[in-house]
């Protein structure tokens, strides 16, 4: 199976379509992530509206450029739990991109982490080895309080926001505004 297909099965998979939920972002617009938003990458893929290449990323990652629609995957990489959640993760941003919705980079990653942490639940990745995951951990975290109370507990929303706005990694646009493009 090549990397497209593989990265089909995991968008269908029922780990992803299990993943739904809404949230009011940082600037009070209501935000959702659904089966829809994974099956519209799905079919950008198969129609090859977004392409998937290999290579030009470090080992262990996945990147989604709205620029250009195209998901990059770390050569050689091996499926696994972890790493389809980065894929879902990824595709959130996608489905942005695709349905061209404008909200703060901020909200567009805190909704990326939220769908990673419900694919990590959903696919019974180890509790144990979720605190070495950063804020794909807070997204779990999270996930946890949508089940048990139906919304997004406002702290750890915030701790996530938190440590979106002082990571390096994201100094460069979480501060911006997301414009999709399709």
């Amino acid at each position: 199976m090549g990397l497209k297909e593989q990265m089909i099965q995991v968008l269908n998979d029922s780990q992803t379509r299990r993943i739904s939920f809404s949230l009011s972002g940082s600037t009070g617009i209501n935000i959702s992530v659904d089966s829809s938003s994974f099956r519209r990458v799905s079919d950008a893929i198969s129609n090859d509206t977004i392409h998937v290449s290999e290579g030009g990323i470090a080992s262990g990652w996945a990147q989604y450029n709205s620029r250009n629609n195209t998901f990059s995957v770390s050569t050689g990489q091996e499926f696994s739990r972890a790493f389809n959640a980065l894929l879902v993760h990824e595709s959130v941003h996608a489905s942005f991109d695709l349905t061209r919705s404008s909200l703060p980079w901020l909200d567009n990653e805190v909704a990326a982490y939220i769908a990673q942490g419900y694919y990590l639940r959903n696919s019974g990745f180890p509790r144990a080895r979720l605190d070495e995951l950063g804020q794909p951990y807070l997204g779990v975290l999270i996930v946890d309080s949508i089940i048990r109370t139906g919304s997004p507990d406002s702290t750890l929303i915030q701790e996530l926001q938190g440590t979106l706005l002082s990571s390096t990694q994201y100094h460069s646009y979480i501060r911006t505004n997301f414009t999709g493009n399709g």
